[in-house]
């Protein structure tokens, strides 16, 4: 069995030389050999990626609609006849 590779706050890690990609194992990093031998995937950044995801979605919304609330940003540019390019990227 290889010995478990750990990160400094003690959670496991892939190795530097890691070629994983797409799921496909690399046999010569500890942890996918760990994986490719039954053990689990690390659970719980899932949580914290997907709470992040939807905050900066919400915030996203919230900017849109202070952009084109009447009275807003949108309105003040349409006056002076100019050309509104927010949130065009």
């Amino acid at each position: 069995m290889y010995a478990p590779s750990y990160a400094k706050n003690g959670s496991l890690k892939h190795s530097d030389e890691c070629t994983m990609h797409f799921g496909h194992k690399d046999l010569n990093c500890p942890r996918c050999a760990e994986m490719l031998a039954g053990a689990p995937s690390r659970s719980g950044w899932q949580k914290s990626y997907y709470s992040r995801k939807a905050q900066e979605e919400k915030s996203l919304r919230a900017a849109i609609a202070e952009h084109f609330a009447p009275g807003g940003e949108h309105d003040r540019i349409m006056a002076r006849g100019g050309v509104d390019t927010a949130f065009e990227w």
